[in-house]
């Protein structure tokens, strides 16, 4: 089962990835990005949330959802510690690592000692502001209190600092390569683990992305939880290997996403039975109709992620 997505989410007031103080300030990441003109291109600088960062969070999101159901975690994903290099592991085979971690089974490991190693599964785009749409980053000062010995605020106690907040429409992509969960990728024949592990590890796979739309995917959380709010996703399912859809970076995402699947399909490279193509809003790419491809529409983001839920499970 192969699960690619793309993405559009309002984040208001975040401050989800920072690069380190620079003296009192704390900016933003800052990337730039071709945006289309009326005259051509242009280059734009814009803030951005790492795929390193929405990696992270849904590996995180993963571990909590993994207590839940008892699926297995290793020691040190169990306490939020998610190391791609094991150092200290003398991992002796990937069939052992991923029977002992859901998490090294799905996000991946490589174990230096013993030269043994695991691609992710799950691979993460940046998150940008849209093409066609601005977005705002702000300085807001704060005040850190240091208190004396006794109690009281010392003298030099107020020790002021900056740190950036930015608001827009974000977009990312991810793809989830469900299909070889439970299976060695050095030895790809069959499953190292029961078929109900294999199954709640893919459905744990799409629950965490619903927590990571819902803006829980970066720093600052405790006192900087965004106004969060997703707005269009395109989520597309097969059993075989499939183009992801064209980031929703891009304000034609959705259209050419589409004609995309239907050239493949007018091609004979794909069939309509071989993958599912999922919606929300309903109103996404509206006035697009087509035959050739399934094309299933969604009230909400829940029923959205449910129905994915379901086709995995």
């Amino acid at each position: 089962m192969f699960v690619k997505g793309s993405f559009r989410v309002i984040l208001n007031v975040h401050s989800l990835n920072t690069e380190g103080a620079v003296g009192n300030y704390n900016p933003l990441v800052k990337v730039y990005v071709i945006r289309r003109t009326e005259g051509g291109f242009d280059l734009a600088e814009v803030n951005a949330i790492s795929g390193n960062m929405l990696k992270h969070w849904h590996a995180k999101h993963v571990a909590e959802l993994a207590k839940t159901v008892n699926e297995k975690l290793c020691e040190d994903c169990r306490r939020g510690v998610f190391y791609r290099t094991r150092l200290e592991t003398k991992a002796t085979s990937e069939e052992n690592m991923i029977k002992e971690c859901v998490l090294d089974d799905l996000h991946g490991f490589l174990c230096a000692r013993t030269t043994v190693r695991r691609e992710s599964l799950i691979k993460v785009s940046f998150a940008i502001p849209v093409e066609e749409h601005s977005y705002e980053v702000v300085p807001v000062t704060h005040n850190r209190v240091v208190i004396d010995e006794k109690g009281k605020i010392a003298e030099e106690g107020m020790m002021p600092f900056k740190n950036e907040y930015a608001s827009g429409v974000y977009a990312f992509a991810i793809s989830m390569e469900l299909k070889y969960v439970g299976i060695p990728l050095a030895n790809p024949i069959k499953p190292v683990i029961e078929e109900e592990s294999i199954r709640q590890r893919r459905i744990l796979a799409v629950q965490a992305l619903a927590n990571m739309l819902l803006g829980e995917t970066g720093a600052k959380l405790s006192r900087a939880l965004p106004i969060s709010k997703p707005i269009e996703a395109f989520i597309v399912v097969s059993e075989k290997p499939i183009p992801a859809p064209v980031h929703a970076y891009y304000t034609d995402y959705a259209i050419e996403s589409l004609k995309m699947y239907e050239g493949l399909v007018d091609g004979g490279l794909l069939g309509k039975e071989d993958f599912e193509i999922h919606l929300y809003p309903k109103t996404l790419a509206e006035e697009f109709v087509s035959e050739k491809i399934t094309v299933k529409r969604h009230e909400s983001i829940g029923e959205l992620l449910k129905a994915i839920i379901q086709k995995v499970g």
